[in-house]
């Protein structure tokens, strides 16, 4: 499972590969508590140490290092309006390995709206620069909420911190609500809820399925829906999940037989074993889809016939063949 802390540095803008600073709540209160997390890896040089800064106005309340036993000391340095938090990568960290520092913080500002810049820094022994990123979090001194009350109480101190507490507490929750349109986008829905956007179009996800072609799929559902049942419909289906190339060859001819009512037309065919309402299905795709998958050529045709027996009307016959080619 996801830990909290991976899930925020994955939403985290990198602007280098060995550092990336990212923290749990971009919008806080006074008095409030405001967690880092600086993912870091370690270059194989002499001398290299790790330098958080952010305003004095916070407060460093604990500090670990995620998923690690070790606990190395952090040094605190004040610097003009700055608070330095300084760790030395050389005694317990090992080069080329990626480590997280969680940082837990206290917010100590009341008076107006702030902006508090932080910065994480990879120094090298003569103090320059190797990377950096940085985050800001944004501190209101006042609550939100003041702005639906009479004008009478918002000037008072008390109701805008009780209502902080209120707003504090509802936050996540209208956060998860304005994030809800991006469940609906196939692009932008986390793959675990994949499956369940896909039901809302009638398409069947199959677990083995990759991420890309889960989304180009459910990106095509509903056209798929619309033609269910066509040549069109198989094809980019068996296209989309096999990510590989296919041909479809439809055959709807009648024997002819000798009568009074015997025509020759786009219906009716000379020669015997003519079968009305059949197709042939020829899917090509790489030898690493079966390598991937841990099937056999065997497996993969069952599994293939499987799933053309539930794209095609009831009535509809059909031949498959699969060849499975090595990329170049």
């Amino acid at each position: 499972m996801q830990s909290a802390s991976d899930a925020v540095l994955m939403n985290a803008v990198t602007s280098s590969p060995e550092i990336s600073l990212a923290v749990d709540f971009y919008n806080r209160y006074p008095s409030e508590n405001v967690c880092y997390f600086v993912r870091f890896c370690i270059p194989d040089i002499a001398g290299v140490s790790l330098q958080l800064s952010f305003p004095k106005l916070l407060q460093v309340i604990s500090y670990r290092i995620v998923d690690e036993t070790i606990l190395p000391p952090l040094h605190l340095v004040e610097e003009e309006q700055d608070l330095l938090a300084i760790l030395d990568l050389q005694s317990a960290f090992e080069a080329g390995r990626e480590y997280i520092l969680e940082i837990q913080a206290q917010i100590n500002t009341f008076q107006f709206d702030q902006y508090i810049l932080a910065e994480a820094v990879l120094l090298n022994k003569n103090t320059e620069r190797l990377a950096r990123d940085q985050v800001q979090v944004t501190v209101r001194a006042k609550s939100e909420y003041l702005q639906y009350l009479p004008e009478i109480y918002q000037g008072d101190d008390f109701v805008s911190r009780f209502l902080m507490l209120v707003e504090s507490f509802w936050q996540p929750i209208s956060l998860q609500i304005d994030q809800v349109s991006n469940y609906l986008d196939p692009n932008l829905v986390p793959p675990e809820f994949l499956p369940w956007l896909s039901s809302w179009v009638g398409l069947h996800l199959d677990i083995n399925l990759p991420e890309e072609r889960a989304r180009t799929l459910l990106k095509k559902g509903v056209v798929l829906f619309q033609y269910r049942g066509t040549l069109y419909a198989l094809k980019t289906y068996l296209e989309i999940i096999t990510g590989g190339k296919v041909q479809l060859r439809e055959q709807r001819a009648d024997n002819f037989a000798i009568g009074k009512n015997s025509t020759l037309g786009l219906g009716i065919a000379l020669g015997r074993n003519n079968r009305p309402n059949a197709i042939m299905v020829k899917i090509e795709v790489a030898e690493d889809e079966l390598q991937r998958l841990n099937f056999s050529p065997e497996m993969y045709q069952r599994k293939m016939i499987s799933i053309i027996r539930t794209l095609v009307p009831a009535h509809v016959f059909f031949d498959l063949e699969c060849t499975f080619t090595k990329l170049t």
